[in-house]
C-alpha cells in the first residue's frame, strides 16, 4: 500500500477514484487495455503500451518524444520530491525501491541550479 496524497493541482486521488469508477474497484492491473472498438478489456496494458502512451502525450505537450519514457515519470516524482526536501526513507516508501543507490539513480540533479555561483549575474 502506497500513500498517495489528494494533491490540489494534480488532484491524483480524484483522477484514480475517476479511473475506478470506469474501470471497477476490483482487484486487477490498474491499466486494462481497449481493444479496437475503444471498450475496456480485462487483459492488462503491457509496459510497452504505456510508454507509448506517456510518449504521445509528452510529444503533444511539446517534449521530444524519444528523450520521454515511463521511467521519466518516476525519476521526475524522486526529482521533485528531493527538491522539496523529501527524506530519502520517505522517497524509498513510495518508490519501493530496495536499495538507496538504485533510488538516488533516478534523483535528476535536483539541486543543479540551488546557490549556483551565477545566480546574481543579470
Amino acid at each position: 500500500m502506497i500513500a498517495v496524497p489528494s494533491g490540489k493541482v494534480l488532484r491524483p486521488v480524484e483522477r484514480l477514484k475517476a479511473w475506478l469508477a470506469v474501470r471497477g474497484g476490483g482487484v486487477g492491473p490498474l491499466f486494462y487495455q481497449i481493444d479496437a472498438q475503444g471498450r475496456l478489456t480485462d487483459k492488462s496494458m503491457s509496459d510497452r503500451s504505456i510508454a507509448r502512451l506517456i510518449q504521445k502525450y509528452a510529444k503533444l505537450v511539446g517534449l521530444d518524444p524519444e528523450t520521454v519514457g515511463g521511467h521519466s515519470l518516476r525519476a521526475g516524482f524522486l526529482t521533485e520530491a528531493s527538491r522539496a526536501g523529501a527524506t530519502i526513507a520517505k522517497m524509498q516508501e513510495v518508490s519501493r525501491h530496495k536499495k538507496v543507490e538504485v533510488l538516488l539513480g533516478y534523483v535528476r540533479s535536483a539541486e543543479l541550479f540551488d546557490d549556483h555561483a551565477g545566480e546574481g549575474f543579470l
